[in-house]
């Protein structure tokens, strides 16, 4: 045991077997396909005519739709093979955004949009426990963080390519293209590394369904209060966060005057920073603990959040570092924190409790979008990132109240059942 703690962080990422390799690979193709679209969707709606607050009520209904099922998604998926899980909400994703890129008019945006939402409650309540099962406790925040990593880089080259194809795919078309047409084709073609992160997910190990009960209750879960703080706080940060990072490259086009090409350069420059720092996340938490971690960046990260509520226009400059920089603090523990919670919980709850985690996270984040949408209609811009200020404020409170003793407790835990463990073989050896 005392080896595996001393283990370096190479050693620990070529701990990593098949599966997570595959996962890491499945979702740092999904995150290529999302960096691409992420830099353009918003404003291939705005080109075709849709205003700010239709657009932060489409944007909600999939987080009202994950909210919606994403306790029942997490109820079913403890019952049920989590990889099979996966996959068919992946496929579902596939095809809402392919009619999502496709149909202009409001009622095909809608539906693509619900079709979305519920396909992601079900990935989201799926995809944690069940590499959490495949990983041990020594590797999980370096599998968690370097997958995140990956993934962030992989949504830099996204990002980048999302913002200069309109012009290329308009300078190979002619010059009488219209820009959205140009979007439209720069959204299919994201769609190829979408159907590249399915295909990854084939070859995985196909999990057993968990227990014996068929019926739906909640039976399975036993950490109730852990729970409940850990949702509190997340739900708090998704209601300030749903304000503002949907609408960044809004915020950068309308306020700075940003062009779509620099806008992915922008996104790509934050993606960079982001990627390293999830790398880095995982040896901060071997030195100063997972609680601690998340604390501390997180609490550093409102200043910068701050800072771009007042930028003057002409300094497009340190609104990109205070970007970048609050983007960077805010997220770099989020795999910390997330495996954090996974040790925290018993293997046949945790895909519940993700579901009531993630039901209290999409519900706000919807109402949110709606709230963050009316204020850019109405040229508020810069509101929302005094009122998200305060929200994270009190989410990092709340965190460290809640968990300062928490993971002192766990590790405990975890030595009394190695010991546990080890006394039938001590027996064996005397007798």
């Amino acid at each position: 045991m005392e080896e595996q703690v001393r283990l370096s962080y190479i050693e620990k990422l070529r701990l990593f077997k098949k599966d997570a390799k595959l996962y890491i690979a499945s979702t740092a193709s999904g995150a290529f396909s999302t960096g691409m679209s992420a830099v353009i969707f918003n404003l291939y709606l705005t080109e075709a005519g849709f205003i700010e607050d239709f657009i932060g009520f489409f944007l909600s209904i999939s987080m009202f739709a994950t909210a919606g099922v994403a306790f029942l998604a997490g109820m079913v998926t403890d019952r049920s093979s989590r990889k099979t899980i996966i996959l068919g909400a992946n496929v579902i994703t596939f095809f809402a955004l392919a009619v999502q890129y496709t149909a202009l008019e409001p009622a095909g945006l809608l539906w693509s949009q619900l079709f979305l939402g519920l396909s992601s409650a079900f990935t989201q309540v799926a995809w944690f426990p069940y590499i959490t099962d495949l990983s041990t406790s020594e590797e999980r925040a370096h599998l968690f963080a370097f997958s995140s990593g990956v993934s962030l880089i992989a949504v830099l080259f996204g990002n980048l390519l999302g913002g200069f194809l309109p012009g290329l795919i308009k300078a190979v078309q002619g010059a009488g293209t219209e820009l959205v047409v140009a979007y439209r084709f720069a959204l299919w073609l994201s769609l190829i590394p979408q159907a590249a992160a399915i295909m990854m997910i084939l070859p995985m190990k196909h999990d057993r369904t968990l227990g014996t009960r068929t019926h739906l209750d909640l039976g399975n879960v036993k950490h109730w209060n852990f729970i409940g703080k850990y949702a509190t706080t997340v739900t708090i940060v998704g209601l300030g966060a749903g304000m503002i990072v949907v609408f960044f490259n809004l915020y950068f086009q309308e306020v700075f005057e940003v062009p779509p090409h620099m806008i992915g350069v922008i996104f790509g420059i934050n993606t960079v920073v982001l990627a390293s720092g999830n790398f880095l996340a995982p040896a901060m938490a071997d030195r100063i603990g997972k609680v601690r971690t998340v604390v501390f960046t997180e609490a550093m990260s409102i200043p910068f959040l701050l800072m771009l509520s007042w930028v003057p226009r002409e300094y497009l400059y340190l609104a990109v570092t205070a970007y970048v920089t609050r983007n960077v603090l805010m997220n770099m523990a989020g795999p910390v924190a997330n495996a954090f919670f996974m040790e925290g919980l018993t293997r046949e709850e945790r895909a519940t409790a993700v579901g009531i985690v993630r039901t209290g996270d999409s519900f706000v984040r919807g109402i949110a979008a709606n709230i963050g949408g009316m204020l850019l209609a109405a040229g508020l811009y810069r509101v929302p990132y005094l009122l998200v200020s305060g929200l994270y404020v009190l989410s990092v409170v709340l965190f460290y109240s809640f968990f300062k003793q928490k993971e002192s407790e766990m590790r405990a835990l975890r030595k009394a059942e190695v010991v546990q463990e080890a006394k039938p073989e001590e027996s064996e050896g005397i007798t």
